[in-house]
């Protein structure tokens, strides 16, 4: 979940390009230990597989046909961590016995656990064709689901879950994940409800509906929720996170770099919560030390694209407008639709007088988003210190209808 806050505006009383806060909404842990971590498993459960392993591998040699050896196997694979050796073993269970409920469900997990979604999807479909109401299977087809995107369709499985068994409090916060993702913050809310009059200390739920709050703009009753979260787990990282994002939409920024420093010294190693701490000290001016927490996200997880992008920002308003051109590029390699991205590339061309550059930029900005009212005005000034008034005057016009409205 995402919330914007403004940057600074430009000496053309243009917008800055925006930095991004992200709240996240949590999905409901899984029971099975194919869900843990490496680190969570002990010495001695990883030496109680592997000889299980080489039992069943013995089993095998004396009969090759039969699909729940291949099946016992994935699942010691699984149980290992070894997700990939998992869905070949599942596989080999599955080309003797199509209809295996059993093995098309675990294949999907561990499907999961590579993030192979849409292959899970698959495999949760085919299991659902021969237990059309599995409850375990349509709770993780909606997991899948959600983490591809098609949040409706999520709501969807987890609806069937619900009509199931009304109690599944795994559906109720899962449904609601997906409601909010859609931007139905307000539907995502009832879940919840629903969710905490069975199990009122439910952490996930707490979480979640502080989420749903937050992103509707009530930050007091958000922290409220967090708080909940809080007295039950002191130091739960979702929720530290989760408050400091809450605390800066009320401009308590100081409050907010606490609460992240506190997930930080918890938990060293989540990206999010150093973003999160980046736009904090941006918002406040301290653009050198939030570029310092973008590079840490970074260094953690170089595929974190918004991170690339709020450096650009914060260098950009440090006057380095060169660097802060290499990073939004590297946005939009990663993102060629990345809107906000191209308007800051155009932006420093512009600070540069790189005018023919940037007008490019914001052509791009208007391909993406035709109401992008900064887009036209931006142009519309760049054609003018270019002295093509008549062309600049029609892009300016156009931007002051748009922003009539």
């Amino acid at each position: 979940m995402k919330d914007q806050i403004d940057g600074l505006n430009n000496n053309n009383d243009r917008e800055q390009p925006k930095d991004i806060l992200e709240e996240e909404p949590l999905f409901t842990e899984k029971d099975d230990k194919s869900s843990y971590s490496m680190n969570e498993l002990p010495s001695n459960e990883l030496i109680e597989y592997e000889k299980a392993l080489e039992l069943i591998d013995k089993l095998l040699m004396v009969n090759p046909d039969d699909p729940k050896l291949y099946y016992e196997k994935g699942f010691f694979f699984e149980l290992a961590q070894k997700y990939n050796d998992a869905v070949k073993s599942f596989d080999q269970a599955l080309n003797l016995d199509k209809n295996y409920f059993e093995a098309w469900y675990r294949k999907g997990l561990a499907l999961n656990n590579l993030e192979k979604y849409h292959d899970a999807v698959k495999s949760f479909d085919q299991a659902l064709i021969i237990k059309p109401r599995n409850i375990n299977a349509l709770n993780e087809k909606g997991y899948s689901l959600n983490k591809i995107g098609l949040y409706e369709k999520a709501a969807e499985s987890y609806e069937k879950v619900l009509q199931t068994n009304p109690d599944d409090i795994r559906a109720l916060n899962n449904k609601g994940v997906a409601l909010a993702n859609s931007n139905k913050a307000k539907d995502a809310l009832y879940y919840y409800d629903l969710a905490l009059s069975i199990k009122p200390d439910d952490i996930n739920a707490l979480t979640n509906k502080g989420v749903a709050l937050a992103s509707l703009g009530q930050y007091e009753d958000a922290i409220y929720y967090y708080d909940l979260t809080l007295s039950i787990k002191p130091y739960d990282i979702n929720a530290l996170n989760n408050k400091g994002v809450a605390l800066a939409g009320l401009g308590r920024y100081d409050d907010a770099l606490y609460y992240y420093d506190t997930a930080i010294n918890v938990d060293s190693g989540v990206p999010k919560t150093y973003y999160n701490k980046g736009i904090t000290l941006a918002n406040v001016s301290q653009y050198v030390e939030a570029i310092e927490c973008y590079d840490q996200v970074l260094r953690m997880d170089p595929d974190f694209v918004d991170a690339y992008y709020n450096k650009a920002v914060a260098l950009g308003s440090l006057g380095k407008y060169e660097e802060a051109i290499i990073y939004y590029d590297e946005v939009i390699y990663r993102n060629s639709e990345y809107v906000t991205a191209y308007y800051g590339k155009g932006y420093s061309l512009d600070c540069l007088e790189r005018y023919e550059e940037a007008i490019k930029c914001y052509d791009q900005v208007i391909r993406i988003n035709p109401d992008y009212v900064d887009a036209y005005y931006g142009k519309g000034k760049a054609l003018e210190k270019l002295g093509m008034n008549s062309e600049a005057t029609k892009y300016l016009t156009i931007a002051k209808k748009l922003n009539t409205f």
